[in-house]
């Protein structure tokens, strides 16, 4: 591929992938990233692609209709009130507004943090037990509008 910008590169490694069918593709070379996945709704013009720059994971951009759940605060992330009960959510629960999504301890206050909308969960990003930053997302949740 000689002679071609990245962009242009890119272009072609999605044509083919398209052209042959695949949903789903993730390629990283020397720190570069790229990953994209077609629905059968999608058009060419509505494909999603992704570029980072650094090998550290990072959540998608959220399409319109999901939303993030950041962390207000530095500390660590639970998923259950205790080492012995069940986490509050689960991947695929569907929450109500206001719910407890998990814990953030911070000086050894549990801070309970809750879901602004309802909706259905997504993804988790962090692990249990692990150190989380100021406004890193938490969690990914699908927006469910009442009629």
């Amino acid at each position: 591929m000689k002679g071609k910008n990245i962009s242009e590169e890119i272009k072609e490694i999605i044509e083919i992938a398209k052209k042959s069918g695949i949903e789903e593709f993730n390629l990283e070379i020397e720190g570069l990233k790229i990953s994209f996945k077609f629905t059968p709704k999608e058009t060419p013009s509505s494909v999603v692609t992704e570029i980072l720059e650094n090998k550290t994971e990072k959540p998608k951009e959220v399409e319109k209709d999901t939303f993030l759940v950041k962390s207000p605060l530095v500390g660590v992330f639970y998923r259950k009130p205790n080492p012995n009960a069940k986490p509050f959510v689960e991947i695929g629960d569907i929450v109500e507004k206001g719910q407890t999504l998990c814990i953030v301890e911070t000086m050894k206050i549990m801070n309970e943090i809750q879901t602004e909308k309802k909706g259905k969960i997504l993804k988790i990003f962090p692990e249990d037990g692990s150190t989380v930053e100021a406004e890193q997302p938490l969690f990914e949740l699908e927006a469910i509008y009442e009629d």
